[in-house]
Order: C-alpha cells, then structure tokens, then sequence
C-alpha cells in the first residue's frame, strides 16, 4: 500500500523555514523573529502559497511588533528567496510563498542586517562614536585649565602643561620664577629672595594699611627668655603692684606647716590640715577588728 498524499505548498514553506530558524537560530537569533511575520503570513495563503495579503497592521498585531518590524522581516525573506511582494493600488501588498531550492540552507547572513541596523541603534552608534572621538581629542594626562585660551590647539580651555609634564618649553625671562609664575613684589615685600636662596618675610605688626597714616617705625626687639621678670618702662609702677598680690599668696602657702601622717607605720598617708592620728581607713579597719575579735 502507497501514500499518494502529497504535501501542500505551504505546508512545506513553513516546514522548511521552521528547519532554518533551528539551524541559524542560535547564531543569528533575529531569524526567529524573521520567521514569525512569515509564518503569519503563511496563514493566509492558499495551499499553493499564493493570495496572501494580510495588513501591516494585522500583521504587526498578531506578531506583536511593530509595523517597521514587519516591513524589515519581508525584506528579510524576500532577500533569501521565500517570499515574493506585489503590490496593489490602494490595497494591502500580496505575497506568494516561494519553496527553497537547494539542500544548503539560506543565506542568513547577506540580508538579515535588513533587521537589525534599525535606525535607533544607528543613531546610538553614531552617538557613541562621536562620543569616543570627543574623548580621544580631548583626552590628555598633561593638561591643565586655561578658560582664557582661545588658540586652536585647547579644547574647552585646556592646554598642554609643560612645566608640569617636564617642560619641552623654554624657561621664562624671570629666573627668580616657581613652576612658570613670576614672583610680583608685594607692599609688605611677603616674597623676597636672599643671597642665600632662602625666603624672608619681613614683620608686618603694627602697620597701618591706610596709606594717609605715618608707619610706625620697627626696631628690633630682643627675645625675652623664660621666666624673665618684666620690667615696666613707663615707671607707673603698677605691675610691680600687681604682682605683690601674687607673691604673697604664694608665701602663705609655702609658709604652712607640713601636713600630718597617718600614726600607724605601714600606712602614712597624709592627713587633712589640722588632723591627727589616724586617717579613716585605719581607724575604721581597726574598729572592725576589734569588733570581731570580742
């Protein structure tokens, strides 16, 4: 007994592209999208393949994407061979399923970049490569800030720092500089370099800023040492007066009489002024003891 069944167009064009997302799927996974709008296609057609004309719109909805997906899918299958487009005036396109020829499979890889260069991911990669062109032109590990450079070798204000990076350029007319800055004279003179190549700062106390008013004259003073009586030049005598208080608040204490210890011999602590005997942990220990021992 023999099968005389014979398979339809169309169910031998959804077979076979069921066989090449299987085959291409993991590699290339927007051939499974691909795949969908065609088998949504497919349910239209006759058993030959022909008179499908589902919407965009239809098609969009049942795939669950949107109609610029369904528009790159067909140019995806018409690309590789299985699908052919007639368009009508007024009217939804018509498609006609066309079987593959061949044993070695469909050539994904020429026209799937119909599904996948979509214009947002152009635009992102367009932007991104901007972005790295930006930096690479402004990137620099010897720069510094310089917003008042306008010349066309700074990018938002940044020059290349010379002196910092180990200086190709050559040093300025001022020797007496620190890192390219000139040392400016000061009203006080804060800066001044010496014979030896050292700073001194000459004292700034007891000037007047307002420039109406005589400076007063400065005249070195010699350092007092430590615990040097200070003598008063006015000859007022009122610190002599002040410090007589302290004198002789601090005679009475030196004149007091030594404290008393306590009188047993393995303890001697000092007692408060005036007190005599024993302190009170003796006598309390003492106390205890002779209370336990009646």
């Amino acid at each position: 007994m023999s099968d005389d069944r014979v398979q339809s167009v169309r169910n031998a064009w959804t077979n076979a592209l069921r066989a090449e997302v299987l085959r291409v799927g993991r590699r290339i996974p927007e051939v499974a999208r691909v795949a969908t709008v065609g088998m949504w296609i497919a349910t239209y057609a006759d058993a030959d393949g022909s008179n499908a004309f589902p919407g965009r719109d239809t098609l969009a909805t049942l795939a669950g994407c949107s109609q610029e997906t369904v528009t790159r899918a067909v140019k995806v299958l018409m690309g590789v061979g299985v699908l052919t487009r007639k368009r009508r005036p007024n009217a939804s396109a018509m498609y006609q399923l066309l079987l593959p020829l061949g044993s070695k499979g469909l050539d994904w890889d020429s026209h799937i970049h119909h599904m996948t260069d979509t214009r947002q991911r152009k635009a992102h990669a367009k932007a991104k490569a901007e972005r790295i062109a930006e930096v690479i032109r402004t990137a620099s590990t010897d720069a510094v800030e310089n917003p008042g450079d306008t010349t066309p070798d700074s990018v938002r204000g940044r020059v290349p720092d010379s002196v910092r990076g180990g200086g190709s350029e050559p040093p300025g007319p001022d020797p007496d500089s620190v890192r390219g800055r000139p040392r400016t004279a000061s009203v006080d003179a804060f800066r001044t370099a010496s014979a030896a190549g050292v700073y001194q700062y000459s004292p700034t106390s007891g000037r007047d800023p307002l420039p109406d008013h005589t400076l007063a004259g400065l005249s070195p003073q010699p350092p007092k040492r430590a615990r040097e009586a200070v003598k008063d030049e006015s000859s007022t005598g009122q610190e002599g007066d002040a410090a007589k208080p302290r004198d002789a608040a601090l005679a009475a204490v030196l004149a007091r009489e030594p404290l008393a210890r306590c009188s047993d011999p393995e303890c001697g602590i000092p007692l408060p002024y005036g007190a005599t005997g024993l302190c009170e942990g003796c006598a309390a220990y003492y106390a205890d003891h002779e209370r336990h021992s009646a």
